[in-house]
Order: structure tokens, then sequence, then C-alpha cells
């Protein structure tokens, strides 16, 4: 991705989108910051679901890890965000504070049932070792 698209986690296709959709409904396009920010909440979203659905037994515990570690991948891929506006969108969707703790405990205990090394995050939520997702969103 090079020219107007050269930050992480901005896709031409989403950019492309929101000009379409603002000269069809007349709102004002979305920023790349903006896009960025809703494609983190999105993969946030979709990482709540299958966690869900895996604490209700709906899900084996491989399986929920493969799709859990696909949303943590992509996630880390998506980078910075602003934290106040994902927490906002993020509230709209019904993930607050409390839920957000859950998704990190809830990742946790099926890295443990899987058998792998279990994430260790700090007092705010961090990623101890190598991971910045939950920062961004929640501190």
């Amino acid at each position: 991705m090079g020219g107007a698209f050269s930050n992480v986690g901005e896709d031409p296709d989403d950019a492309q989108a929101s000009i379409i959709s603002s000269v069809i409904f007349g709102s004002k396009p979305k920023t790349a910051a903006e896009l960025r920010d809703e494609k983190y909440c999105g993969f946030l979203i979709g990482l709540d679901k299958v966690l869900e659905e895996w604490k209700k037994g709906k899900l084996r515990n491989q399986e929920a890890l493969m799709h859990a570690d696909y949303y943590m991948e992509k996630i880390q891929e998506v980078g910075r965000v602003d934290a106040s506006r994902a927490k906002e969108i993020l509230a709209s969707k019904g993930v607050d504070d409390k839920r957000r703790l859950f998704l990190q405990q809830a990742y946790q205990e099926l890295k443990k049932a899987c058998g792998q090394r279990v994430p260790q995050f700090d007092d705010n939520g961090m990623h101890r070792q190598d991971s910045h997702w939950l920062k961004q969103a929640c501190c």
C-alpha cells in the first residue's frame, strides 16, 4: 500500500466506500483514522462473539482458538487507534470496560484450555509481552 494509504490498517476499499457513501448520502467522508478505529472495533466485536460462543459451549476449544487468534492477529495488524473514539464505538455495541475485562480473561482461559502459553496482562489491560490491543481501546 502506498501513497494516500500508507498507514497500517488502512484499506483503499474502505476509504473508497466511505467516499462513495458520502457522495450518495451527503455526509462527510470518514478519515483514515476513523476507518481504522471502526475496523479495530469490528475485530474486537468478532473476538467477543467467538469467546461468547466458546463460553456457551457452542465452539470446541481448538475451533474457538483458531477464530480468536485470527481476530487477535487482525487487531494487532490495525495498529494504533484513538482510544476515546474506540471506547465510544465499542460502548455503542455493548462492549464496555467490564466486557473488555471478560474478553481478556476468556482469551486467557481459552489459551490455557488449549495448552498454549497464556498471555499476561498488566493492571491496565496491557499485554505484557508483545500485544498492545487492549491498551488502545480500554486505557
